[in-house]
Order: C-alpha cells, then structure tokens, then sequence
C-alpha cells in the first residue's frame, strides 16, 4: 500500500473471484494479461480447481491465494471465509482490490471492514443481474441490503451492460458518477486466420458425423447449461424447428448441472441424432467456424462473450434479447433477437436462416463488422486501466487531505 502522497511506480492489484467457467474465466484471462501488459503487479483470490489455474498461468499470474468465495449466501461458512479473508489483507497491502462478481463483491467489503476498517480502495464489477427474478425473495432482499449498505465503502463499480449500470444507479442507488459502463472484450481474429476456417469446418463436420455441406445448416451455442442460460429453451426450439425444418443440426458446446437433463429430453423427443453434445472446450470459438449460425437462448445475460466471439467470425447470431445482448445485436442487421423464454420464436428465426442462406450470410458479414469495431478486448483493458488511475489518483488526494487536517 503506497504512504500518504507517494508515487506508485508498480500499483498492486489484488483480483477477488467468484467461481468461474467459460466464458467468466475467458474475459478475467484476457483483462489479467492485458492488465499486467499495462504494468500492473497483479494477484488473485480465487476459488482453485484445475482450470483456473490454467486461466491464470495463461495470463501470467504467479501468486494466487486459494479463497472459497461460492456463489450463494452460506450463513455458516462466509463468515468464517471473511473472518480469514480479513487477517490477510491486514497483513498484506493493495493499492487496489477489484472484485469480480456480486458475491466477491460482497466477501471482500464485508472483509475490509470486518474488525477494522481497512483503507483499501475497492472496485466492483458486475458480470450480471445484481437482484435476479429467479433469486428466491428472501435472498433478493438480503442481497439488496448488503448491497445498499456496502455501496458507501466503494470506490467505483464496473457494469458490463447498460441494464447492469441501471439497476446500480436505480435500485442500488450508487451516484452515476460512481458507476462506469464498461463491456467485456474479445481477442479478435486476425484476418489471415479466416483462411484456416475452411479447414476447421471440414474437419468437424466430419468429427460431427455432417461431412457433406448438403448434410444440414449447423447451428450452435456455447454456454454453461445452467437454467439462466437457457439450453432447455433450445432443445424445446430443436423439437419444434426440425418439424418443420429437417436440415438442421444442432451443436452444444459447454458443461454443467443441466448436462445430463439436456441429453435425456433429446432423446425423448426424438431428436438426438440432429444435436451433438460437445461438453467443456478449452478454446469454444476455435470449432466457431464449423457452423453456420450461433444461438444464444439465456433468460439473463450480462455481456456474453460467446455472442461477441460468434460475430467476429462472421457468423449471423440469434439471441435472446436480455441483458446485454438485446444492446450487442441490432435485430434484422447483425443478427435476430427474440423474446427471453420463448422458445417458439427461437424456432422461428432458425427455421428463416436454414432456409434463406443469402440473409443468413448478410447478416454474418454485417455481424463481423460490428465486431471488429466495438468488442476488442484492448479498448476494455484501457477503460479499466482509466478506472485504476482515477481511483488512485482519488486515493492519494484523500491521503494528502488527511495529512494537512492534522
């Protein structure tokens, strides 16, 4: 931590997360690489399994401190987890905690004050919904609370999405001055790579069992198969579309509590000889070009870096319009949005690509533009990095102040 008044020549970041897959882990891997690149000495406090520290390595982060953080409120053991949390940034200084997700949010305020005030700024970003429709009522208030309570303690907060910087503003009450709208980045595609495309989707269709180009339009997704984002929703649409539309094939990349549930409602429903369930990809937008669309079905979004990586390579999207990606897709120019939840219209606008590839590649080609001028990850890298600045230059002011008042 610097003294009163210094000048810090390396600032120290400490990274609180929340457990994290996929996409979450992709975006945190790109900001800690662009952030260290930026001369930022950088530490993480994590949930640790196998693939997080493939994640970190991969951006360049040695020193990781192992902290249980979980997902929901846990009465009995987040106390505890604050209560050792706490000890440790007593004993080892930041310039800087940037917390990634409400519950780190929540951890690492509740750490900072926990026996002592501890003179730490602290930055929130926010991946999601704050108060979801699908949290029970109980917890949406004790969320809401917390949140309220804590927000005094924040220096600044980071929203994803411009309806996640309206519900900060609105129903937080954080001062808009507070809050800083800054969407998740994407390492795009270099031009010369497209020409290794033609490859990659020959090789898959062939893994897939769809060798020929007349053997279907391939459709596919990327998403942990949670509720929120809504696999079940494109099973429903797969049923509903492949009666009417038998060229259709249908690709599943990603892993988690719904896996099994998903495989056992294709097969009864007949359809699981047009869907391949791929599970858990290192590098998901590496198999991107094998498809011919990209669907993302979610019930709640924040800023989906699977829509983004979809467009870069040209693909045309259709998306749930929730969260951020009713403002990422201009419907009926990069791609098409339905309703969240309606599964009927999500049948629709795959049946409208299947049979009109001329649309289909209008859109893709409008898609990859959009892309490549709005979703490089250096433009985030560089809005964060004005948030660190801001916050240290508020930090050593308020040191200086205090210093004089004496």
């Amino acid at each position: 931590m610097m003294s009163p008044g210094s000048v810090i020549s390396i600032p120290h970041v400490l990274h609180v997360m929340r457990p994290a897959a996929g996409g979450m882990l992709t975006h945190l891997e790109l900001l800690l690489k662009g952030l260290g690149r930026a001369g930022f000495e950088l530490t993480a406090a994590c949930p640790v399994d196998e693939l997080v520290l493939q994640h970190m390595r991969a951006a360049g982060i040695a020193r990781i401190l192992p902290l249980d953080v979980g997902d929901a409120v846990r009465p009995l053991a987040d106390p505890l987890i604050i209560g050792r949390f706490s000890r440790f940034l007593e004993e080892h200084p930041f310039d800087i905690i940037h917390a990634h997700g409400a519950k780190a949010g929540l951890i690492t305020r509740l750490a900072l004050n926990w026996r002592r005030r501890l003179p730490y700024p602290v930055i929130v970003s926010y991946h999601n919904e704050i108060l979801p429709e699908s949290r029970h009522v109980r917890q949406r208030r004790m969320r809401y609370l917390a949140e309220r309570c804590l927000a005094g303690s924040t220096s600044h907060f980071i929203a994803v999405s411009p309806p996640i910087k309206e519900e900060l503003i609105t129903v937080i009450g954080c001062s808009p001055d507070q809050v800083s709208l800054i969407p998740n980045g994407i390492e795009l595609p270099e031009p010369e790579s497209q020409e290794d495309w033609t490859a990659v989707r020959r090789t898959c269709r062939l893994r897939w069992g769809w060798p020929d180009e007349t053997d279907g339009f391939i459709v596919g997704t990327a998403c942990r198969l949670t509720w929120e984002k809504g696999p079940d929703l494109l099973i429903k649409a797969a049923e509903l579309a492949l009666a009417r539309e038998r060229s259709l094939r249908f690709v599943i990349i990603g892993d988690g509590p719904m896996a099994e549930e998903l495989r056992q409602a294709a097969r009864n429903l007949g359809i699981l000889p047009f869907v391949r369930f791929l599970g858990y990809q290192r590098d998901a937008r590496q198999l991107f070009p094998a498809f011919d669309a990209f669907v993302l079905p979610s019930r709640t979004e924040g800023w989906p870096l699977s829509l983004m990586e979809a467009m870069a390579v040209g693909l045309p999207v259709v998306a749930a319009g929730t969260g951020g990606a009713a403002y990422m897709v201009e419907s009926g120019r990069t791609g098409i949005l339905v309703r969240p939840g309606n599964a009927e219209e999500l049948a629709e606008a795959l049946i409208l690509l299947a049979r009109n590839k001329e649309l289909a590649e209008k859109l893709g080609r409008a898609a990859a533009h959009h892309a490549y001028c709005h979703f490089s990850a250096e433009a985030m890298v560089a809005r964060v990095k004005e948030v660190y600045d801001e916050v240290l230059s508020q930090t050593s002011s308020a040191s200086l102040l205090r210093e004089g008042g004496k």
